[in-house]
């Protein structure tokens, strides 16, 4: 019977990087499909068709009941920037190891496999909860979403110098010393003789000059001053404060449920004094560690996976909430996780 399986990613390149991923493993290049909003805008402008048909032609069939209940969270993947990666699998065992390989390399599996022909079962959507049939068991599953904080940055004009230049006039003088020649004609009374042979009575003329210096203006421009502009950078830290969503769920169970939570707790508790008493912690303290182990091995996501596959998402998303206390917890989130697997195994 064959199957397809669906996963989404947070970017198309992380999800082609899968792909290849898969392509080594042994799964045909044939049987995966990677599409984003790209993808569909081009399929569109092809067809003609929008919104179901895209779906159907990415799932490989036009029945809308096969994929018509997770299409919001198909939408929303793609929305974020995200891609479908989709796996044709030929029969339940591929399938499981085809999932299983999504997981592991962070996708978000959109659907379990189903019978050959498109048909496929839908899994809850990020929006709604839904009920589904496993084996004979009826499971509901309610989505816990939260919400991620993330801080970019943008260059916005603060403020400036604008810097003008123009010319202006103002007057100025200067001491200079001019000489200036006069002719002085003056008659003195004498009385002597002729010298012989002199002429006496020939007429003469006799020029002198006068000068006189006058200021002369040149101009020269020279620089006197530079004006230098820069910029100087500096780099700060600066914290942003906001506040995110997370969806919480707390179960109260039946009679017969709390009698095995107060075996639970008990257990817990005897662990912690021996763990932890030495460090003076009690366990009201330890509590919400056993509680996040515990939640999360009882995940179906990490049921195929050990604590060594499983420890860098369940410590990420633990110092997310309590920064810096994972070395101190980590003990009692492994011992709940141990015990919900082993549960989980028995059940």
């Amino acid at each position: 019977m064959a199957r397809k399986i669906a996963a989404v990613f947070d970017t198309r390149r992380e999800a082609e990087q899968v792909a290849g991923s898969l392509v080594n493993e042994g799964i045909e290049a044939r049987d995966i499909r990677v599409a984003d909003t790209a993808t569909q805008r081009e399929y569109e402008e092809r067809s003609g068709r929008s919104g179901g048909g895209f779906w159907s032609w990415l799932f490989g069939g036009s029945d809308e009941e096969a994929w018509s209940s997770d299409v919001d969270y198909y939408n929303t993947g793609l929305g974020r920037g995200g891609a479908v990666l989709t796996v044709d699998a030929d029969d339940d065992r591929t399938a499981a190891r085809v999932q299983h390989l999504l997981e592991a390399h962070g996708g978000h599996v959109a659907g379990r496999g189903a019978a050959a022909g498109g048909e496929r079962t839908a899994s809850a959507s990020a929006a709604s909860a839904g009920a589904r049939r496993a084996g004979d068991r009826e499971e509901d599953t309610l989505p816990v979403v939260e919400e991620q904080l993330r801080v970019g940055k943008r260059a916005v004009t603060r403020g400036g110098v604008r810097i003008y230049t123009r010319v202006t006039e103002r007057p100025v003088e200067q001491d200079v010393r001019l000489r200036e020649e006069r002719v002085n004609v003056e008659r003195h009374a004498v009385d002597r003789p002729v010298t012989a042979g002199g002429d006496a009575f020939r007429e003469r003329t006799i020029e002198v000059d006068e000068t006189v210096e006058e200021p002369v203006v040149a101009k020269e421009a020279r620089i006197i001053e530079e004006v230098v502009i820069s910029k100087n950078v500096e780099e700060r830290t600066a914290k942003v404060r906001d506040t995110v969503r997370r969806t919480d769920v707390e179960v109260d169970r039946g009679e017969g449920s709390r009698a095995q939570d107060g075996a639970l707790e008990r257990d817990f508790r005897t662990h912690c004094d021996q763990t932890f008493g030495r460090e003076g912690l009690s366990y009201e303290q330890c509590a919400p560690a056993y509680r996040y182990g515990y939640t999360l091995g009882s995940d179906r996501q990490y049921a195929q996976g050990d604590w060594a596959t499983a420890e860098p998402e369940t410590r990420r998303r633990w110092e997310e909430r309590n920064p810096g206390t994972w070395e101190r917890f980590r003990s009692a989130i492994h011992y709940a996780w141990d015990r919900a697997r082993g549960e989980r195994r028995a059940a």
